[in-house]
Order: C-alpha cells, then structure tokens, then sequence
C-alpha cells in the first residue's frame, strides 16, 4: 500500500528542487555574472509574496558563494616561473615578473607603478579603490587575495587552482577592473599579458 508523502517529505523534496536549481544557475552563471535588476526583483517579490529587501538578500547570498567555498591555501613551494610581461596603461605600468608554483596552487603577484607625484592615479585610486580581478582560462579559479602597497605602488595577489603548468608559454593573463567584488561592474580598464 502506498503511503501519502508526509509535509515533511514534501517539503525536502521542494529543498532539493532548490539545491538543483542553484546548481544549475551555477553552471549557467560560469561564463556570465549578470543579476536580476531592482525592477524584477520588486516584480517577483510582489508575484510570489515576498518582501523585495528579502529577494535582494537571497541574490545577493547567490552571489558570494565563492567566498563560502573551501579555500585551497598554497604548499609545496616547488620553483618560480620567469613571466617578466608588462603593460602600459594610462600613467601606470601593470607588471608580472614571475609566477611561484606550488604543489596544490600557483601564485601570480601583479605589480601596479606609477609616478604618485603626480596624483592622478593615486587620488583616484585611493577615494575610488576598485578591485582587480584576473582570469586565465575556464579551467583555473583565480582568487584575489589581497592588496597592499604605498605611493606610486601596489602589488596584487592571486591564488589560481589547479596549478599552472610548468611552462605557461600560450597562456594569457587577463586582469579586467570592476567597482565591486562580484565582478559584474566592469570599469573598462582590461590589462592582458601574454606569455
């Protein structure tokens, strides 16, 4: 005889349904970092019963999985890799001059130069700090770090798993500036070296 599912059984059977869900606009989000606009949020939230803020909080949860995914810390230091690639852009110079392998990770340390006496680069950076994202190829995550520096400097730096390979020759590093952590507010600047 068949049992009725009970509230219960029904009600894991709609969490999973999410769960698949969220995978799936995981994988579709991969190559795209677009979020639902205020309008369709107030347009959901007033469709399905909820409060607009409430919606804004889930999306933005969404958003920042990656920060609550395990982070792979870099061990084995095993050589450094010579890159020596810079690029002029504007009044400032954006250099990598190696890359450090490690067992489980590679690290990529971006230079960032300019003349502070002239304070273009340094008023706007300081009063607009923006963030740096780098990406190489849909097979690496690059996870920025950290950034430290002082006048007319900064270094960047980024975790990229799985490692690179010993020799990078082919490999491009794209390093795209954007107004927030989400990297979907791009501010135009692109930096790409080639090796």
């Amino acid at each position: 005889m068949n049992e009725m599912p009970s509230i219960h059984q029904k009600r894991l059977a709609i969490d999973e349904q999410i769960c698949a869900l969220l995978f799936q606009r995981k994988e579709l989000s991969a190559h795209t970092k677009d979020s639902p606009t205020d309008e369709m949020m107030k347009e959901w939230a007033q469709k399905y019963g909820f409060d607009d803020k409430f919606l804004t909080m889930i999306f933005s949860v969404i958003k920042s999985e990656k920060y609550y995914q395990s982070r792979v810390e870099p061990v084995g230091f095993r050589q450094y890799i010579a890159v020596l690639q810079s690029q002029g852009v504007g009044d400032r110079i954006y250099t990598i001059s190696y890359v450090r392998q490690y067992e489980n990770a590679s690290v990529v340390q971006l230079l960032i130069d300019w003349d502070y006496e002239k304070d273009s680069y340094q008023d706007i950076h300081h009063l607009n700090r923006h963030y740096l994202g780098l990406f190489i190829d849909q097979k690496y995550e690059c996870r920025h770090t950290g950034a430290c520096g002082s006048d007319g400097y900064e270094s960047n730096r980024y975790v990229v798993t799985p490692p690179l390979p010993d020799d990078i020759q082919g490999l491009s590093f794209i390093f795209t500036e954007y107004k927030d952590v989400f990297e979907e507010k791009p501010t135009g600047l692109t930096v790409t070296m080639h090796c």
